[in-house]
């Protein structure tokens, strides 16, 4: 089940890779509802780590209720599932960032669809506020990054959706690092490039401020999805 060419790295994270190997395995089917983890010995040889590191992966695991303990007899897997979410994309496997902006266009794409419905003169000025301050990052030279997240934010507020903005806010919180590494990518880039990106933010601001629900839509998407091949041409995927 765990063969050793999964032996982790010194320099990763021990427990959280570990925690997010096991947790792939258990998704995948690999290991099943119900069934019983290998012993920390066990689990410790197959990823050549010590057992204090798998105890502290486990517990990663339990905090999510992923894996529960059964009083003299180990540790299995929760037959129920998870009762906590997470999102943890791995930043160096192709497919793994595929799925991920396939799951951030079914959400920002429908936010930004209900910010063109639903905004209020007050919002949409707040977006163009965050507009104009992505402008003055490009013009002198800045990442951006922060004002990127920001006018994301607003768009997502102008949704008045209170689920897309408190899942907007966890996501943003898993995928800071994404947005900064394409954006910093962007900037080292030509200028045709970053003026590309700001493009993609007014037709979004363009969008909102006309409340053409598909515009928003194909805007968004198109947004996205240049993300997605910005940054895996800075990854070499």
């Amino acid at each position: 089940m765990y063969p050793q060419e999964f032996i982790i790295p010194r320099a990763d994270s021990l427990p959280t890779e570990v925690a997010r190997r096991l947790r792939a395995s258990i998704s995948s089917g690999e290991i099943k509802p119900g069934d019983q983890l290998p012993t920390e010995q066990a689990l410790s040889n197959a990823y050549g780590v010590s057992r204090p590191v798998i105890r502290e992966a486990l517990s990663l695991l339990k905090s999510d209720g992923l894996v529960v303990s059964q009083h003299g007899k180990g540790q299995f897997v929760n037959r129920d599932g998870a009762s906590s979410f997470r999102i943890e994309p791995d930043f160096d496997d192709r497919e793994s960032l595929a799925r991920m902006f396939e799951f951030l266009l079914s959400v920002e794409v429908a936010a930004t669809e209900l910010a063109a419905e639903r905004r209020t003169p007050e919002q949409l000025e707040s977006i163009r506020e965050r507009l104009k301050a992505l402008d003055r990052a490009v013009k002198f030279s800045e990442s951006g990054v922060q004002e990127d997240v920001d006018f994301h934010r607003a768009v997502i507020r102008a949704s008045h959706n209170e689920y897309f903005i408190a899942f907007s806010d966890f996501l943003e919180s898993r995928v800071r690092r994404l947005i900064r590494v394409a954006r910093t990518n962007t900037a080292s880039q030509t200028t045709q490039m970053v003026a590309q990106v700001q493009k993609e933010h007014e037709a979004i601001f363009k969008a909102i401020e006309t409340q053409s629900v598909s515009n928003a839509r194909k805007a968004a998407g198109a947004h996205l999805q240049n993300a997605a091949k910005r940054l895996r041409v800075y990854k070499g995927l």
